[in-house]
């Protein structure tokens, strides 16, 4: 019976946060999964590996019979719920053989992320191996399927330009002000206000050593921001006469009017040798968009990075369809690979089987064990040989060689 390879997930493009989250399955303290310690014991399963991040859970798994698979499903849904409940069922894809082993394949690729061609996913994916290696859970084919794996993301990484076009607003922003200043090492940051997005791109900044402030009008909230991201803070009041002193400006607030007119921008900043970069990801906008025609100014607005965004996203889905083809050219290759490893392992057996027969057969009767086990040999050939014809004339042509081999070095 041929082992098989399945997938059983649940992910981004198939369920909500709400319902991805039941099924997250979280290491203890020790680095442990219980989830893949229970499920490893099912008489059915050979090897199984668990992925579980915040964009989805998945299984990867060798099976004794693939028609297995749904049973799998019910024991793990069951796991995590407590019972099985049908409308759960629609969140997961299923995938067998070849479509499996796709899919396995496009996930460290980067190729079904929610953020397209994204790295952080390569991690994810060996964590998951690594883990499944710990706790023996990790077999010879998907340890050999986890190696194709990760050379198949290299591939798809080096020979498209999937993740060389960045699609996030915050670190398209740092890119913008990279082309102003260069190096980005000591430039001066103001963060204004407290937003999401522009805490993630001061955050990107201060990875380049950029110098962060932070001012906002609830001044706790300026200061546990500044602890976050290890910057310092601004008093609200005094932001505007600090401008002058920064060289990259993040506004972020929820102000429902120009925080920096052109009028004030002018007073700050034409008398300022060095540019400055503002950044506006506010809606509506704390900036008016005339500053941006001061002398040494360079503004840009939510609208402007997200233009940046979606062209190179349209880049990066070109890019992931090469990617796509890499993906179906490893999976056939690993195909042959595992065809060879299981041939291996028949022969392994065949080698074993007979050593035990001719063991046994001795140890019976030692005066006619070696007629014991021809007699016992041939009867199991016999019955293949009836079972299926064509392999039989294959069997007598080999031995008929191996005959004749012998007898031209004897004679």
């Amino acid at each position: 019976m041929t082992p098989s390879i399945v997938a059983i997930g649940i992910n981004h493009t198939t369920a909500p946060v709400e319902i991805r989250e039941l099924f997250s399955c979280k290491p203890t303290r020790e680095g442990v999964i219980e989830e893949l310690s229970y499920l490893s014991n099912l008489p059915y399963v050979e090897e199984i590996v668990i992925l579980s991040t915040c964009n989805r859970v998945e299984i990867y798994a060798v099976l004794k019979e693939e028609e297995k698979i749904r049973d799998l499903l019910r024991e793990f849904v069951t796991l995590k719920i407590g019972r099985w409940e049908d409308k759960f069922e629609k969140h997961f894809f299923v995938k067998t053989g070849l479509a499996a082993i796709e899919h396995i394949f496009s996930v460290p690729s980067g190729l079904i992320s929610m953020v397209l061609g994204e790295s952080q996913i390569v991690s994810q994916f060996k964590e998951a191996f690594e883990t499944a290696r710990r706790q023996k859970t990790l077999g010879k084919i998907l340890d050999r399927l986890y190696q194709f794996a990760l050379r198949t993301a290299k591939r798809v990484r080096s020979e498209t330009d999937i993740s060389k076009t960045p699609v996030s607003v915050s670190y398209i922003a740092v890119l913008l002000a990279k082309k102003v200043f260069g190096l980005l090492e000591n430039t001066r940051v103001l963060v204004v206000g407290a937003g999401e997005m522009a805490e993630l791109t001061a955050t990107y900044l201060k990875e380049e050593k950029a110098r962060i402030f932070v001012t906002n009008r609830t001044f706790s909230k300026a200061v546990e921001l500044a602890r976050r991201i290890g910057g310092n803070v601004i008093k609200w009041e005094e932001f505007k006469e600090f401008l002058k002193e920064v060289d990259i400006a993040i506004f972020s607030t929820a102000a429902d009017r120009y925080l920096l007119t052109k009028e004030e921008a002018e007073n700050i900043f034409l008398k300022k040798e060095s540019p400055t970069v503002l950044i506006d990801i506010s809606v509506p906008r704390n900036v008016d968009p005339e500053v941006g025609k001061i002398s040494n100014v360079f503004l840009f607005n939510i609208d402007n990075l997200r233009q940046i965004a979606e062209k190179n996203l349209k880049t990066r889905q070109r890019e992931a369809e090469k990617g796509l083809l890499i993906v179906k050219e490893e999976a056939k290759k690993f195909i042959k690979e595992l065809d060879k490893l299981l041939l291996g392992d028949l022969l392994k057996q065949l080698k074993e089987t007979i050593d035990q027969l001719m063991e046994l057969s001795l140890n019976e009767d030692p005066q006619r064990g070696v007629e014991l086990f021809k007699n016992r040999l041939l009867s199991g050939i016999f019955k293949t040989v009836k079972e299926n014809p064509n392999l039989g004339k294959e069997l007598v042509e080999n031995l008929q060689k191996i005959v004749s081999d012998i007898k031209s070095r004897v004679q």
